[in-house]
């Protein structure tokens, strides 16, 4: 069947509309999590739940429980729904019932098969079921999470720039977003989120994001880039390998831009040419779309092919550094890559 994504299906589930089987797989559980919820509100009245939905795990299945389970009636409702969670999991006697059950799926019953984040589903499913891979979002599409997060299910707003700042500090990651977003709210009583109440609740400033450190290198500011180096090292989930890889992004854009420029591409052009290779490379670079490129294009004066290279080498023998447990601290090993790249 063809593959849907998780705009589609919410937008399908609001509407009533349901498929046989959904798998539902991917690195970002939250969103998982999120469609999950959706179908169960929709699909089943709350009322009828203890009759028309069944959760189990795939490791615990055996093939009578599992056959039981999809060849039962709905109760009084149009349909019942059978989830499936760690379905990789499933032994070689429940895999064959599903396997039979794919084949002529229930008119009646909306089965999930779920699997956690870098788990992969066995290769005949896809084909026979509706699939929705949650990948991680990109810097731009946690925004426009955040926007909608805020409208929909939290009833309030938040600024951008207090939205960027949040993001600098957290990332993509959706829970840990959502638990912050929660405590804004509280912060700020339902009244608009800026600036001043991120600083307050989650304790990060301008100055001090992942954000700072990627403008003072491409600048080559070392002073400011190794003054701010140890607050940004303690960030939550900040580790020198998260930082090599936004320096790396960083290089590349930098070396393809620069390559650009000397082929004759005009400013504007490369700007939207920029917004172009992200789309479809999906690098993380540590921040928004819009905030990265407006670096990149204050500092390609400053870079060349040479320097890029030069950049790259250093970056890959960084990573190596990181990777041995003899190295006496991340901190320090960072400290002399931005030396290196600055000078």
């Amino acid at each position: 069947m063809p593959a849907s994504n998780p705009r589609a299906l919410r937008t399908a589930f609001d509407a009533g509309s349901f498929d046989p089987v959904y798998l539902l797989f991917g690195d970002e559980d939250f969103i998982k999590e999120e469609v999950l919820r959706l179908l169960l509100a929709r699909a089943v009245e709350a009322s009828m739940r203890d009759f028309n939905l069944d959760i189990r795990r795939g490791g615990e299945l055996d093939a009578a429980t599992l056959r039981g389970l999809l060849e039962q009636l709905p109760m009084m409702a149009e349909r019942r729904v059978v989830v499936i969670r760690d379905a990789h999991a499933l032994k070689k006697a429940p895999l064959a019932v599903i396997d039979k059950y794919l084949a002529k799926p229930s008119t009646d019953t909306v089965l999930v098969l779920a699997l956690p984040a870098g788990e992969e589903p066995e290769k005949s499913w896809p084909a026979r079921c509706t699939v929705c891979e949650c990948k991680p979002l990109s810097e731009d599409s946690v925004l426009k999470w955040i926007a909608h997060q805020m409208k929909e299910t939290l009833r309030g707003s938040i600024t951008p720039s207090a939205a960027a700042l949040l993001v600098n500090h957290v990332g993509n990651d959706l829970a840990q977003l959502s638990g912050e977003l929660d405590k804004l709210m509280s912060y700020t009583n339902g009244a608009e989120i800026d600036a001043d109440a991120v600083q307050a609740v989650v304790g990060i400033r301008h100055g001090e994001t992942l954000a700072d450190l990627l403008d003072c290198v491409a600048v080559r500011d070392a002073k400011r880039a190794l003054a701010m180096l140890p607050r940004v090292m303690a960030q939550p989930k900040t580790t020198g390998v998260s930082v090599v890889i936004a320096l790396t992004a960083q290089t590349f854009a930098l070396a393809w831009g620069s390559a650009a420029r000397a082929g004759g591409m005009s400013t504007g052009t490369l700007s939207r040419a920029y917004f172009d290779l992200l789309k479809e490379g999906g690098a993380f670079v540590g921040r928004p779309w819009g905030e990265a490129i407006q670096g990149w294009m204050k500092a390609l004066p400053q870079w060349d092919a040479t320097r890029c290279d030069r950049a790259l080498d250093l970056l890959l023998t960084t990573d190596l550094a990181l990777k041995d447990t003899r190295t006496s601290s991340e901190e320090q090993v960072l400290e002399t890559l931005v030396l290196a790249l600055c000078v």
